[in-house]
């Protein structure tokens, strides 16, 4: 557990974005060493992703001492077929491979008849290859709030990324009370709503959006990760003091 939160009660991995401060992702995991555990490889958009080489991901951030895992492409080609979209995660899996990623967030398909359908395919894709199924999670979006997946998602092994932030500004509280999401949700992906889909910090959320704040932290699996996803340094780090008053 990093030491900046004195969270002694709290079982969890503390994870920033790899974009925090201006700067190459190397820079900003050389900034949060120390500070938090984990960093998430933001892969958002996949054909730039797919062209990373080592300078982009050199072998030396290890020297870091951080975990990593990967946040996949918000444009994953789910209309041309999961395996397709299942390709492109695999690719972008063996660009990180030396950073031994521990987990794979993945935006789901649009809602709709065809959604189950598309998880099914990547699913069985994923089982048969090197990502182990309990190692991806699907997170909650504003074109699909996961509502009616979770036995799909379960049934595969696959887990569940909870966004704060996209349950605030979507109403998709009903996603809590889901059936099958006890034991589902291994990450959590904190920030407060703003304007045009922006991150801001939690120092942002009001009474009832801190609350659901802790219904999330209570249904996070122990020793999962809790991602605080605010792209910008200040916000980043008001967010951290308010989560380590908040644990305390």
């Amino acid at each position: 557990m990093s030491n900046f939160l004195n969270i002694n009660a709290a079982n969890f991995q503390l994870a920033a974005p790899s974009w925090v401060i201006p700067g190459t992702v190397v820079e900003n995991c050389r900034f949060l060493a120390g500070k938090v555990d984990e960093i998430a490889l933001l892969f958002f958009e996949a054909k730039s992703c797919l062209a990373y080489t080592e300078a982009d991901l050199p072998h030396k951030l290890l020297e870091t001492g951080l975990s990593f895992h990967i946040h996949h492409p918000l444009d994953l080609p789910w209309e041309e077929g999961g395996r397709k979209a299942a390709e492109v995660v695999l690719a972008l899996n063996k660009k990180a491979a030396h950073l031994n990623p521990s987990a794979h967030v993945v935006h789901p398909p649009a809602a709709g008849p065809a959604a189950a359908g598309l998880i099914g395919e990547f699913a069985e894709i994923i089982v048969r290859s090197e990502i182990r199924p309990e190692t991806v999670l699907f997170e909650n979006i504003k074109e699909n709030s996961l509502c009616g997946l979770t036995e799909i998602i379960s049934g595969f092994g696959m887990k569940i990324c909870l966004d704060l932030g996209h349950i605030l500004a979507y109403a998709q509280n009903d996603l809590l009370y889901e059936d099958h999401i006890e034991g589902l949700v291994s990450m959590l992906h904190l920030n407060a709503p703003g304007p045009k889909g922006r991150h801001l910090g939690l120092d942002k959320l009001d009474a009832g959006g801190l609350e659901i704040m802790g219904v999330l932290l209570k249904m996070l699996v122990k020793d999962g990760t809790v991602t605080v996803e605010v792209f910008e340094e200040d916000s980043f780090f008001k967010s951290l003091q308010l989560l380590s008053d908040y644990c305390t």
